[in-house]
């Protein structure tokens, strides 16, 4: 990209309006279930960023309730700590468009067969596959 090129999308990026987006209500929960989960396993936000890979500061303004949302870097780091993510799903919808909800919706209703135990173990399948999705984002960072 030549300098043109950027300066001429530095200035669009930054006299669109923004819209305004209200916080996800899961978000007290979210940052409470993190915070109890550095305290179990004895570390902090800065460790516990360090060892994840991402920004000391993206866990700390989390922490500190400075992100209105769930970022799609504290995503990863609230799965890898079990906390769930009950209705940030509808979040992350609406910010990957509606091609991905759709695609994750047919591919489960191809193969739950409705009842609770299959339930349980599409869940754990996910959330298996969620910490090699986290791990391989983490090496191409």
């Amino acid at each position: 990209m030549n300098l043109h090129t950027f300066l001429v999308m530095h200035i669009i990026m930054h006299n669109m309006p923004r819209i305004a987006k209200p916080p996800n209500a899961e978000l007290p929960r979210l940052r409470r279930e993190l915070a109890d989960y550095l305290e179990r396993i004895d570390s902090n936000a800065n460790c516990f960023a360090k060892e994840q890979g991402v920004s000391q500061s993206t866990v700390q303004r989390f922490l500190a309730g400075r992100t209105k949302n769930v970022t799609e870097s504290m995503r990863p780091l609230l799965v890898y700590a079990g906390i769930r993510l009950d209705n940030c799903i509808n979040e992350q919808h609406h910010a990957a468009g509606p091609l991905g909800h759709v695609r994750i919706q047919q591919a489960l209703e191809k193969v739950w067969d409705g009842s609770d135990a299959s339930a349980a173990v599409l869940a754990q399948v996910i959330e298996a596959i969620g910490a090699l999705l986290f791990a391989r984002h983490r090496s191409s960072m």
